[in-house]
């Protein structure tokens, strides 16, 4: 009976970690815990970071890949401090794809699912917290309730940078359900999980014929067409594509080589701009680490170059 003992702990420490309130009470945890705002890119060093780093023979060793990933020790030193700390302090690098390649069983798939499983650890740690715009289904960061016009302010009084803007559901749900007053908002505490789709996402290519970019960017429910009377009716559509659940973590595009460049064309728009098209709105924000693996025998001899 030990193991349902341990079940229940489990299950009685998610409670105890749930937390929810309104927008006014999220900038007093952001007040005193700035790192709750912090990037997808930044969660995600801070992650690894925080499970420990060694010097040997003057490289890095980090703890984190450790138990799993062996002999890979410069690869791993190259990826963390040329990729994963520059894009935490929101330089550029951020705007490239992780993509990794290698031979079969060379560590590309154990790599993203430490990352995955890492992530899912982390979120319920106090350094790793989430917070997420209450019932949206991309679990939106609340900072984007802050107009426009007064993020300089917000910059000057709790030295934070917001990215991004507010999704159209939740432009719409601000004005119906709050009448505008976004202290009034209420916010909650995520908890990453790839099998829940919250902020974990994968997408496999399949056929390109039959395959649908909706399985990326969402789909209209022409189940309530009727009910709200237009497409272009946030509430009309579906915010269920791997970009949609991804955000505010990371998704994994398996064997993107592989791809049809009609699902790629999204992934630049959101590497590059931080958002991406989905029906008939304006553009939608995503924070979200991309992270792809393909066997380097499928690349042609240009792309190795």
């Amino acid at each position: 009976m030990d193991i349902l003992n341990k079940v229940k702990s489990y299950r009685e420490e998610e409670n105890r970690m749930k937390w929810e309130g309104t927008f006014a009470e999220y900038l007093e945890i952001v007040k005193e815990r700035p790192e709750v705002a912090q990037t997808a890119h930044s969660r995600v060093y801070n992650m690894i970071k925080s499970a420990g780093v060694k010097e040997r023979d003057g490289r890095k060793m980090y703890e984190f890949f450790g138990e799993e990933i062996f002999g890979l020790e410069e690869a791993i030193e190259r990826l963390v401090e040329e990729y994963f700390h520059p894009a935490a302090k929101r330089l550029d690098v951020r705007k490239r794809i992780l993509l990794l390649m290698g031979p079969v069983s060379g560590g590309k798939s154990t790599i993203v699912t430490m990352l995955k499983r890492g992530l899912e650890k982390y979120s319920r740690t106090d350094e790793g917290a989430v917070y997420a715009i209450k019932g949206c289904p991309m679990h939106e960061d609340p900072l984007h309730l802050i107009p426009q016009h007064l993020r300089e302010d917000f910059f000057h009084e709790y030295g934070i940078r917001i990215e991004g803007n507010l999704s159209p559901l939740n432009t719409m749900r601000l004005e119906k359900d709050y009448g505008g007053r976004v202290e009034d908002v209420m916010v909650e505490r995520i908890f990453l999980s790839e099998d829940k789709r919250v902020g974990i996402g994968t997408f496999s290519p399949s056929d390109p014929k039959s395959q649908d970019i909706a399985d990326l960017t969402g789909s209209i429910d022409f189940s309530t067409i009727a009910e709200y009377g237009s497409e272009s009716d946030p509430r009309a559509y579906r915010f269920d594509g791997e970009l949609n659940k991804a955000n505010r973590g990371m998704m994994e595009f398996q064997e993107m080589l592989k791809c049809d460049e009609k699902f790629l064309w999204h992934l630049l728009s959101l590497t590059q701009e931080g958002n991406f098209k989905a029906g008939r709105f304006a553009l939608i924000s995503a924070d979200e680490l991309i992270v792809s693996s393909s066997l380097l025998k499928y690349m042609s001899e240009e792309t190795q170059i």
